[in-house]
């Protein structure tokens, strides 16, 4: 392959050598927005959990989190049974 890259005019070549960093740039980009996000939800839910051990109401851990109620009142019930 890189033979076939020498005999390109030399602008082409080098936008062919930048491909294979922008494909990994961007994949780089991705993996950090994802991983941030998962980190957030992840902070959300220990909050939940610390909200419902100090006795706050489960629709007041909903409006707060913007979690569905339904999905406290299961998080509620781990909790019940750990």
């Amino acid at each position: 392959m890189a033979k076939e890259i020498t005999k390109l005019p030399e602008e082409e070549a080098k936008r062919v050598l930048k491909l294979p960093n922008s494909y990994y740039e961007k994949g780089l980009k991705q993996g950090i927005k994802q991983g941030v996000e998962k980190g957030r939800e992840q902070g959300i839910i220990n909050m939940v959990y610390k909200m419902l051990e100090k006795g706050f109401s489960e629709d007041e851990i909903a409006e707060l989190s913007n979690l569905s109620l339904s999905r406290i009142k299961e998080m509620k019930r781990k909790l019940d049974e750990s």
